[in-house]
């Protein structure tokens, strides 16, 4: 009779410890506001049917990164705010000492794409570069989506 007593309340104290447990980690999820920013639902699409313009002879520089994600807690996407200045093709760059004059816009380039952002995550949290190869679209100012300053790119 006392083993059964001892093992109610050892059954009893796990099962308040559990609860308390996921309780606590549920108010902390809540309580360290995980950044959500909600893109347009048509960028993907945008992106592909060639709805938007392209941006050229830019070269941009990152100066910081932040990472969004869905309402499911998985990412959604990466944002680089970068200086961008105006390049010509057919001078080289000097990529160790780049020229960046003190009024260059900085341009927020939303990375969409699950694969692809998380593995920008993963290279700009280290410390690496990240090249982005393919063009970065931008919506036309006559858009309803346009946004001064608001770049998208997709490896899709």
């Amino acid at each position: 009779m006392k083993n059964n007593i001892k093992s109610m309340k050892f059954l009893f104290i796990f099962c308040v410890f559990l609860f308390s447990f996921n309780i606590l980690a549920n108010l902390r999820m809540v309580r360290k506001e995980i950044p959500v920013e909600h893109l347009p639902a048509t960028i993907i699409e945008d992106l592909e049917s060639g709805r938007m313009n392209y941006i050229r002879n830019q070269q941009c520089f990152v100066t910081s990164h932040r990472t969004f994600y869905d309402e499911n807690l998985s990412m959604n996407h990466v944002d680089i705010n970068a200086a961008c200045v105006e390049i010509n093709p057919n001078r080289k760059i000097n990529w160790d000492y780049p020229a960046i004059p003190e009024n260059a816009e900085v341009k927020t380039i939303h990375v969409v794409g699950k694969d692809f952002s998380e593995q920008v995550h993963s290279s700009l949290k280290n410390g690496k570069t990240v090249f982005l190869v393919k063009k970065l679209a931008y919506y036309n100012p006559s858009h309803e989506n346009y946004k001064k300053n608001e770049y998208f790119y997709s490896e899709q």
